[in-house]
């Protein structure tokens, strides 16, 4: 029984019905390269995918991004630590901080600010799907 398969019918007709499944040597990679990365991100993406979430809502990643990858960074290091998992296809990017935990943030793409919205993968995911 897996941790997500009450989300199960929304991967077949629902909000996440556009994610792609995860390749196992995507799934390795990322536990070897990031060895805290929470349990409950890793099996979202093994159970259910990464993609598109809903229509135009949200993107997951098909791994996780420093902030360096989206932003463009100008040698500030207030986004140091944080690992991001997705965006809001907006400018709205969201990770984890590593430095914190692995909690979930949203990162401000005016201020480049990380605000904490989630104390878990799970909490986040099931609070956004709720929202759409």
């Amino acid at each position: 029984m897996g941790m997500y398969d009450d989300l199960q019918p929304d991967k077949v007709s629902g909000p996440l019905s556009k994610l792609a499944t995860a390749e196992a040597q995507v799934l390795s990679a990322l536990a070897g390269a990031h060895s805290q990365v929470p349990a409950d991100y890793l099996a979202f993406i093994r159970e259910l995918g990464w993609g598109e979430v809903g229509e135009a809502a949200y993107m997951l990643y098909e791994g996780l991004l420093t902030p360096d990858q989206v932003y463009d960074e100008d040698g500030e290091n207030a986004l140091e630590g944080i690992l991001l998992f997705g965006d809001d296809l907006q400018g709205y990017c969201s990770g984890f901080d590593t430095n914190n935990g692995w909690v979930v943030v949203d990162i401000d793409p005016v201020s480049r600010e990380a605000h904490q919205v989630a104390d878990s993968f799970s909490e986040y995911i099931r609070e956004m799907l709720n929202d759409l």
